[in-house]
């Protein structure tokens, strides 16, 4: 790392430039750091340069390019300075309503114009006076037509999540705005990727940008995790109700690909009794309020929904994103899973994935550098019931689970005749067979359905263990032994003793002979 990001890194706002109004505000909401798309941008943009950013959804891009505009208005010119163009209407509230409370100290006017709203009675509030004018592409495009918006003192121009404007078809309709507004505007565009034509209407529109690319350290979020479900296209419904039953979500989004899709999904699972809600671009706008309004109150469980209809839509809530169909990249796949395992919260991302999709499956592991695993049930995944239990220096062994102890009798299926005294005292030296492993007993067996398979994999995931550190594993009737290598022994006992794994809570302890 170097000095110069150290530096950035310790940033607060206050060291950013911004007026005292401005500030004001940022202390009231309770921002302090900024984020690095902030830390780069804002300075940029105070300095009067056209910016690229390129970071994801949920980076903290509204204060980026919002607290610089609204420091660069005239509060006394009732003109249109700036312009804010969105891809949704959504994503036009959702902008608005930040930059309205990054202005309560300012004399700033704010207005959002967007289809699916009365038209005139957005012409009244540009008729009364805006400084800023956020909106969607269409609307926008509407209203210049009309002579209700004119952007000849626009100066201030900001494309946010050009990509997804791009995918609606709107960049045609982006370019003709841009003309309209002044040569010597200041531009900035924000983007989560940056495919051939916008790189292209960032050549011909903007000048000298300064590009801010914020990559995460990993593309997906640590508190995520991730699996899929491989099933035949004509099963998926009934697989889905089955994981949905399972998984039990506080709240889950399903995402389709299409609207058809979407619509087609929603009454399925109607039929099959479960509570959903679809949200998607062929619903009227005041059903499309209706039901995110739904899903955000805690009033609805399960939310099939379209890309493009997601936007904007921010949900702490959600504790399962369900890939009905696959993405068709990993950048959506990336936004998608992130709706969930928000505000600190652990969240499932599971991915539906018919037999010729593997490859596409196996694509979005390596651009993500994620791992995917096969989709188990919940009682079939080791949890942790408490936090690892650490024996403290002296302290004896507790009893196992339903096992004073292990009596030579039980062990009619073995080799050898293996004891495991617990009266033993910690302080005695650990075990070793000659090769330097240890035994540890565990009081589940083949009566709890515990298979040796089920024990490798507690061992590589619950106590994160390599193939080659697992010298054997042996599964009686009512419990079980693994040998281990002796420097992650302990390691084991901590993390595995007092875990839960296909239902049953298990114990483990060095086993000694």
């Amino acid at each position: 790392m170097t000095e110069e990001t150290e530096q950035t890194e310790e940033r607060l706002f206050k060291d950013l430039g911004l007026s005292p109004q401005i500030q004001q505000a940022i202390d009231e909401i309770g921002f302090e750091k900024p984020s690095p798309i902030q830390a780069e941008a804002i300075p940029e943009l105070l300095a009067g340069h056209d910016v690229i950013g390129q970071a994801q959804t949920g980076t903290g891009k509204t204060a980026a390019f919002g607290l610089p505009m609204l420091q660069y208005l005239d509060p006394s010119n009732d003109e249109v300075q700036a312009i804010v163009l969105t891809p949704t209407r959504e994503l036009c509230i959702q902008v608005t309503q930040a930059l309205r409370s990054y202005a309560e100290h300012l004399d700033i006017e704010i207005v959002a114009v967007f289809g699916g709203a009365p038209i005139r009675s957005q012409q009244a509030q540009l008729r009364s006076g805006a400084h800023v004018v956020v909106a969607t592409v269409g609307r926008m495009k509407d209203l210049i037509s009309r002579r209700s918006l004119v952007l000849t003192a626009a100066r201030f121009v900001v494309l946010d999540e050009a990509d997804e404007m791009l995918d609606l078809g709107f960049i045609e309709d982006v370019e003709r705005i841009l003309r309209m507004c002044p040569s010597g505007r200041q531009t900035a565009l924000f983007s989560a990727t940056m495919p051939p034509p916008i790189k292209r209407l960032a050549d011909t529109f903007m000048y000298d940008p300064v590009t801010i690319s914020i990559t995460p350290k990993t593309l997906t979020v640590d508190a995520i995790e991730q699996a899929y479900v491989e099933v035949p296209g004509k099963a998926k419904v009934d697989k889905l109700v089955d994981v949905v039953k399972a998984e039990d979500p506080e709240q889950a989004i399903l995402f389709c690909r299409t609207k058809i899709g979407a619509t087609r999904l929603e009454r399925d699972l109607k039929n099959r009794g479960l509570d959903v809600k679809a949200l998607h671009g062929d619903l009227s706008q005041g059903v499309r309020d209706g039901v995110m309004l739904a899903f955000k109150n805690h009033r609805c469980r399960l939310l099939v929904a379209t890309d493009i209809a997601a936007r904007g839509l921010d949900v702490d809530h959600v504790t399962h994103v369900i890939n009905y169909d696959i993405p068709n990249s990993s950048e959506t796949y990336v936004h998608r899973i992130g709706r969930t395992g928000r505000a600190g919260r652990t969240g499932r991302a599971i991915t539906f994935v018919t037999p010729d999709q593997m490859r596409d499956l196996e694509q979005i592991k390596s651009d993500v550098k994620a791992s995917i695993a096969e989709w188990e049930k919940p009682e079939d995944r080791i949890e942790h019931a408490r936090p690892p239990r650490r024996k403290r220096r002296g302290e004896k062994p507790a009893p196992l689970d339903d096992q004073p102890a292990v009596l030579v009798e039980e062990v009619e299926d073995v080799d050898e005749v293996v004891e495991v005294p617990l009266t033993e005292e910690p302080e005695a030296a650990i075990p070793e067979t000659p090769d330097g492993a240890v035994k540890l007993f565990i009081n589940r067996g083949s009566r709890s359905d515990i298979t040796e398979e089920d024990l490798r994999w507690a061992l590589k995931e619950g106590a994160v263990l390599e193939d080659g550190q697992v010298a054997d594993v042996r599964v009686l009737e009512r419990f079980s032994f693994v040998e281990v290598d002796g420097d992650v022994a302990e390691r084991t006992v901590e993390f595995l003793d007092g875990s839960r794994l296909k239902g049953s809570a298990i114990r483990v302890e060095i086993a000694r002979s």
